[in-house]
Order: C-alpha cells, then structure tokens, then sequence
C-alpha cells in the first residue's frame, strides 16, 4: 500500500497541481498516522485535526468516477465519527477546487501568501465541507 499511495503522490499529473518551490517530490510520502481509501486510480487521505475534524486530500489521476468515489469516503469517515472536513488547496489548483464544490464544501478562507510557486505568492483556500 505504501508503495502505491507513494507512487500517486509522487506521479508528474499529481505532482504538478499540488507542487511548490522548495519542495521535492520524495517529500511528498505515506503518512501512518493517516486514513487511506485506495482506489484504482489513486487515493483519498484523511488526517485527524480534532478528533471530529478531519483534514481531507484528494491525490486521484484522472477517471470518471472520482466525485463518487469522494464522496463515498466522507460518507464512510462520518460513519467512523468525522463532522467535519477541510481541504487546504492553493488557489492555483483549479481542479481541486471545482471538485471540492461538487462535494459539498464551501470556501470557508483564505489564507494569504501560504505558498510560493513558480517564485510568485499564491493563497491556501480552506474549503469545508458543510
């Protein structure tokens, strides 16, 4: 599994939505304090925030079943007693954020100048789910 969710994480598709300056592609790796929903085309992350919050990533290659998919592990994570999900995505991330908002989450903040990319600021969008 490690190896899987590492080579997901680590793909140039995914790698180049989530990258950042300073950071390398070998940091990017599988987290055991995590939860993982593994999927054909990839996977979905949850990390505990509060013991009701749970921070959500979404690292999925492209395939047509990926809103479902999504929303079928916050279904199955609010079964194991999640409340409440944010997503930190920078405003770069086109994509993620359409598919946040398919899911349900709202923008919620931002936070500015939280990442730099291609040596120019960028914002952290807190989506939260509802």
């Amino acid at each position: 599994m490690k190896e899987f969710i590492e080579s997901i994480m680590q793909n140039d598709r995914v790698w180049n939505s989530v990258r950042v300056d300073g950071v390398e592609k070998k940091q990017f790796t599988y987290s055991d304090t995590a939860d993982y929903f593994l999927h054909e085309c990839g996977f979905v992350m949850f990390r505990m925030v509060t013991p009701s919050t749970y921070e959500i990533h979404v690292c999925l290659l492209k395939c047509k079943e990926t809103q479902k998919f999504v929303e079928h592990c916050i279904k199955e994570m609010r079964n194991r007693g999640a409340c409440k999900f944010i997503a930190p995505i920078g405003d770069w991330n086109k994509s993620a954020l359409k598919l946040s908002k398919a899911c349900g989450f709202i923008e919620e903040g931002r936070i500015k100048k939280a990442y730099i990319r291609d040596n120019k600021f960028h914002a952290m969008v807190m989506m939260g789910s509802r």
